[in-house]
């Protein structure tokens, strides 16, 4: 089995080497074929990812493509994490949105328009090349915001392809820990869109809902998140667990002073830290290159939503890098078997509708339980989305709808309607003002024409 990596620069592909060896124990993987347009940036990754492949025990050849043609040809999945712009590219999505008094964050948000309209263009074409050169591949997409990409790839390809995200899994096993308990042990009532969603029960095995018990301590819904980032008295009136992207829509005046108050932005934070990195990776032999990128993942880990959620001011020391249920190679490695099991293995996706979610259309993109095997990809059936998320659900759906047109048509229009439409921009003025910037930024690559905000 052949397996190409898109994207491969990135900075967590030796974590996907580390998941995709452990699958390599019931998948015959015999290649994995790397390519991406940072060539310079390839190379210390590429490193990474040798030396983890080898302490992992993956046999599967390594194989750095000259272009994406070579490693997709044949591949019978192919992974995708595409960045378009690179971190600086994130930098200036979020210090723009900040500097209209917004939301600064990559997927979410004014920032989170921005990277969809690059990445949404590339990922369609390299959706072409997958079509001709592995048309009968699963295309397993990391490239965010995963709910966007993936609306637009279902809608305008001919591709198989399901969108993959670690956010609802670690909520999972968060909600477990919190109750002392094995979330292998666990069922996960939960649906909305890939960073946009609610846990509604959390069935034991004796199908007793733990919902009540976690709504009615506040000590155990805060233990439900890192850095409290939802009061007690919120999450038991809203009686359901939302995962931590909500914060952004709930608490959009916090998440943007705390940010101001820091600094820096998330994505200023990122690019310090992997300028370390390859500066450390550029100088060092083989047998430090693990070493020095777990430290570079403890730091990051440590760090998450720390300067949105506290200025900066707190972190979560001490987390297990590599996880048996959640993590961002354990999603893609769960997939992967999942799809060679004749047993079904329930994983929250995102995928095509087909009427699971009753309050969006069948070819809307939604993140849902999926029942996944051999026999393919079904989405769990959840009804209506409970009263109190269905409008902001339904505003969110409508936004990634326009941000997809825009990107397709190449329609300034609906790119200034997704703005306005997206609740963390709404008003005509500043989402002018916000799209004249992100046009005047990224020029071509937003795939738009010259745009005045007056």
């Amino acid at each position: 089995m052949k397996i190409a990596i898109i994207g491969a620069a990135g900075v967590r592909t030796p974590l996907l080497i580390h998941g995709l060896a452990e699958a390599s124990r019931k998948l015959r993987i015999s290649e994995l074929a790397f390519w991406d347009t940072d060539s310079e940036r390839l190379k210390p990754m590429g490193r990474v990812s040798a030396a983890m492949a080898n302490r992992s025990g993956l046999g599967a050849r390594l194989n750095v493509c000259s272009n994406p043609e070579q490693a997709i040809a044949d591949a019978s999945y192919v992974i995708t994490s595409v960045r378009a712009g690179g971190i600086e590219a994130r930098v200036k999505d979020e210090n723009i949105a900040l500097a209209h008094g917004l939301v600064g964050q990559e997927t979410v948000g004014a920032g989170g328009f921005a990277c969809a309209m690059r990445n949404l263009a590339v990922m369609l074409e390299y959706a072409r090349l997958i079509e001709r050169a592995a048309p009968r591949a699963t295309v397993v997409n990391f490239t965010n915001p995963v709910g966007i990409i993936s609306q637009g790839l279902l809608n305008h390809s001919a591709l198989n392809i399901v969108g993959v995200c670690d956010t609802p899994l670690e909520t999972f096993e968060s909600i477990a820990t919190a109750l002392g308990t094995d979330p292998f042990q666990l069922e996960f009532d939960y649906l909305g869109l890939n960073h946009l969603g609610w846990v509604r029960g959390v069935r034991d095995r004796d199908n007793a809902d733990l919902l009540p018990q976690i709504l009615s301590s506040a000590e155990l819904i805060q233990k439900c998140y890192r850095h409290a980032l939802f009061p007690a008295e919120f999450i038991q009136q809203l009686r359901l667990l939302p995962t931590e992207y909500l914060y952004f829509y709930y608490f959009p005046d916090a998440a943007y002073r705390n940010t101001k108050r820091s600094g820096q932005s998330r994505g200023q934070a990122i690019s310090l830290m992997n300028q370390d990195l390859f500066r450390k990776l550029a100088q060092a032999p083989e047998a430090e290159l693990i070493d020095i990128y777990e430290n570079y993942l403890r730091e990051r880990n440590a760090s998450y939503f720390s300067i949105e959620a506290t200025s900066g001011e707190r972190r979560k020391e001490g987390q297990a890098l590599y996880s048996q249920f959640s993590g961002y190679e354990r999603i893609a490695t769960l997939v992967l078997q999942a799809l060679h099991s004749d047993s079904t293995i329930p994983i929250p996706l995102t995928v095509r509708n087909n009427g699971a979610l009753e309050d969006l259309d069948k070819n809307d993109a939604v993140e849902l339980p999926c029942e996944v095997s051999r026999a393919g990809i079904k989405p769990r059936k959840v009804g209506r989305a409970p009263a109190a998320v269905r409008s902001l659900l339904l505003q969110v759906k409508e936004y990634e709808r326009l941000t997809v047109r825009a990107s397709v048509d190449r329609s300034n229009e609906a790119a200034l309607a997704a703005l306005e439409t997206n609740p963390l921009v709404g008003r005509r003025e500043i989402a002018g003002a916000v799209l004249s910037e992100y046009v005047q930024a990224f020029g071509d690559q937003m795939h738009l024409q010259p745009f005045s905000a007056s």
